[in-house]
């Protein structure tokens, strides 16, 4: 109610004045939940995981509990491949491959760790030496295997240097005996991966701070020292990857140097898992059973690992 300026007289308010100022206030629009745009943003990412990860891994799981050749209609066995797969002699070959091929994970651990501290202490040409040992991880693992392949042949380039230096009594057909086939493919697996591990080593030396290796050295301690008890405790998180990713590459990545190197031979001395699956599905035409395959081996891939980082959680802890 207003008053008019000649008196006290009430003056009755305008209906029109207030709605024109109710209307004509600016309206506060509510703001979208956080969760909203996170939401939107991962969906094509979840979308992609999904079509090419997702899908294809449901189907390999799904067809390794039933009998297919990859083109008639599945047939559901339930069990019967896994059956099967645990009284495969081969199937145990390769699985016995795979765990001597892991022996050189601890190779794959120690030796970089060490060309990495040398060339963290930048000695002179440290630079060409950085390039030169992280050079085999830029070629494609297919061309490693097949020069592999070729010096290793028994006209190949090692015999043919071994008979240039008087040596010729050393020849021998390397690929043709698994007592030597096995440790020169070892050899070739841990010469690729090198400098990829000594890459990781030296991108956590960059981070330790350089004071703490200076006292060390300043109280009289030796390189080894400096690297035992200063460096190595800070490297635990990059040790901890390399443990894991070498470890599964030798039980989930060593098709490409098995079938350019030997072939799965001699007879099937060389064998692992994933050239297993490979023969099954793709020369058997035994789909199903490599499904089989394939998911007893990402089992048992993630079961080691799981193993791993519990045991070295439990120890930092």
């Amino acid at each position: 109610m207003g008053r008019t300026r000649w008196g006290n007289l009430p003056v009755p308010p305008d209906p029109f004045h207030r709605s024109v100022s109710r209307t004509s206030a600016p309206r506060r629009r509510r703001a979208a939940p956080h969760w909203i745009w996170g939401l939107a943003y991962a969906t094509p990412a979840v979308a992609l995981v999904g079509i090419f990860v997702g899908y294809p891994f449901g189907s390999i799981v799904y067809h390794a509990f039933t009998r297919w050749d990859g083109i008639a209609p599945a047939q559901w066995v339930g069990l019967h491949n896994f059956r099967v797969l645990w009284n495969d002699p081969l199937f145990l070959r390769s699985l016995r491959n795979n765990a001597l091929f892991a022996i050189s994970v601890p190779v794959q651990m120690v030796l970089p760790l060490l060309v990495a501290y040398v060339i963290h202490r930048r000695v002179p040409g440290w630079r060409l030496f950085r390039a030169t040992v992280f050079l085999p991880a830029v070629y494609a693992t297919v061309v490693i295997g097949i020069i592999c392949y070729t010096v290793f042949q028994l006209d190949g380039a090692l015999n043919s240097a071994l008979g240039g230096v008087g040596l010729g009594s050393l020849r021998h057909e390397w690929l043709a005996n698994a007592s030597t086939s096995i440790p020169l493919i070892l050899l070739v697996v841990i010469w690729t991966n090198f400098g990829y591990n000594v890459l990781l080593y030296l991108a956590g030396m960059s981070a330790i701070d350089p004071s703490l290796e200076e006292a060390a050295r300043i109280d009289g301690a030796g390189w080894l020292r400096v690297l035992r008890h200063v460096v190595v405790p800070d490297l635990r998180r990059v040790m901890e990857i390399v443990l894991v990713v070498n470890t599964i590459t030798a039980f989930a990545f060593m098709f490409t140097y098995i079938f350019t190197i030997t072939n799965g031979g001699p007879g099937y001395d060389t064998y692992v898992s994933e050239f297993y699956i490979y023969n099954q599905a793709f020369t058997n035409q035994n789909m199903g059973y490599a499904a089989a395959i394939g998911v007893m081996l990402v089992l048992i891939v993630l079961a080691i690992g799981l193993l791993q980082i519990r045991a070295l959680t439990r120890k930092e802890a």
